[in-house]
């Protein structure tokens, strides 16, 4: 009897994952192709709907990011850019009509994997800009201080996930809940209004994943008026 029930809680764990990856994929597609639209139009001298709104975001970027060095900008504006549009588009796409995917970044495991990576581009792009010297004096300097800096750098990751993870996991707990404890006629109306504060709370989250990523890269770059970049750095990472 165990052996059957570890075999069918293996089973049911396979098929979630299964679902975070292809929601994973679809979001990723969907992100790229609205990057790919946004570029076909971007001469359109009136830009209307989603290119608007992809091009304010990338405007919205380039603000955000002004205090580092030109040389790095693009790569930061364009990070925070892609991991805004990602994981709005992942925290939405459970509420599309017809919609058998789950949020991705309803799983631990994805919102990990974003926080690692971001960091990761984060630090590598200090790497390129500091040079190694400048990169470990940074973190060293003053050596007292030091463990405290790398405990930070250490936990930033484990925050950018549990932060984005825990909401969305609320949200889709939430979901749930309502139609669980409701009777079907009733529910309808707390589920629309559950439905768009959860579009408010998606497009939330994403903003605050992508300005902490600006904040971290401004944090370890050194900005426009003390910039010495041993190593051209790319504009796209």
């Amino acid at each position: 009897m165990n052996e059957v029930s570890d075999t069918a809680l293996a089973s049911t764990a396979t098929a979630i994952q299964a679902d975070i990856a292809i929601a994973t994929l679809v979001a990723a597609a969907i992100v790229l192709a609205l990057g790919l639209l946004s570029r076909r139009h971007r001469t359109t001298a009136a830009p209307t709907g989603i290119t608007l709104l992809w091009e304010m975001s990338v405007e919205a970027a380039d603000r955000a990011a002004g205090s580092v060095s030109a040389n790095v900008r693009g790569r930061v504006s364009g990070t925070a850019v892609t991991l805004f549009w990602f994981v709005a588009v992942s925290n939405w796409l459970h509420l599309i009509p017809g919609s058998p995917l789950p949020a991705p970044t309803s799983d631990i495991n994805l919102t990990l994997a974003l926080a690692v990576t971001a960091m990761g581009v984060v630090h590598l792009t200090a790497l390129q800009s500091r040079g190694w010297r400048g990169y470990l004096r940074h973190y060293l300097s003053p050596w007292w201080l030091a463990p405290v800096k790398i405990l930070e750098e250490l936990v930033k990751p484990l925050t950018l996930a549990l932060r984005l993870f825990g909401m969305m996991f609320a949200s889709a707990l939430m979901v749930v809940l309502i139609g669980a404890i409701l009777p079907a006629p009733v529910a309808v109306v707390p589920h629309v209004l559950w439905t768009l504060f959860d579009v408010f709370i998606g497009a939330i989250q994403a903003f605050i994943f992508a300005l902490l990523t600006v904040l971290y890269f401004q944090a370890v770059l050194p900005s426009e008026a003390t910039a010495t970049s041993p190593t051209p750095v790319p504009s796209h990472a």
